[in-house]
């Protein structure tokens, strides 16, 4: 009963010191140049926030979405860029599939660390069939927990 208790009272600090959540951007907005058609039919801006968020709560950061992209001037924000993002091949000839984003962390208005991470996707000739944006989704997946490990790294500032 008594690791229970400490358990909980270990659990229930966060919320006791009166930390807040870290803050990170509504949707990662575009930095580089994306084709048209992946801007359009694949929403990877709403996907990569999401992913980033579930992947923080995995590791045991609060975090909620921000009410804009703007950095605050208090607090702790995360800010997600999508660099690039490339859908090249077929499923009959295989391909090529990749998302660059980048994270800047801020604390009360000044960025304190940043790091562009990549990921991508390469399929061979009559693999299963996805979608470019399902692909494209999975590439952001798979970045919301390099992102979420990566500030879960950095120090308290």
């Amino acid at each position: 009963m008594k690791a229970f208790v400490s358990g909980l009272f270990l659990a229930l600090v966060p919320f006791a010191s009166g930390a807040a959540p870290l803050l990170v951007s509504p949707a990662a907005s575009w930095a580089g140049t994306v084709a048209d058609n992946i801007k359009q039919e694949c929403d990877l801006p709403a996907a990569q926030s999401q992913a980033v968020l579930e992947e923080l709560a995995a590791v045991g950061i609060t975090a909620q979405a921000a009410g804009s992209d703007a950095v605050p001037a208090s607090g702790r924000f995360l800010q997600l860029r999508i660099e690039s993002a490339v859908s090249a091949g077929n499923a009959f000839m295989g391909h090529h599939k990749e998302v660059t984003t980048s994270a800047h962390l801020f604390q009360n208005g000044k960025e304190v660390a940043q790091t562009t991470l990549k990921r991508d996707s390469m399929g061979g000739a009559f693999g299963g069939y996805m979608s470019s944006c399902a692909v494209l989704h999975r590439c952001t997946n798979t970045l919301g927990k390099d992102v979420a490990d990566w500030v879960k790294s950095q120090p308290a500032k």
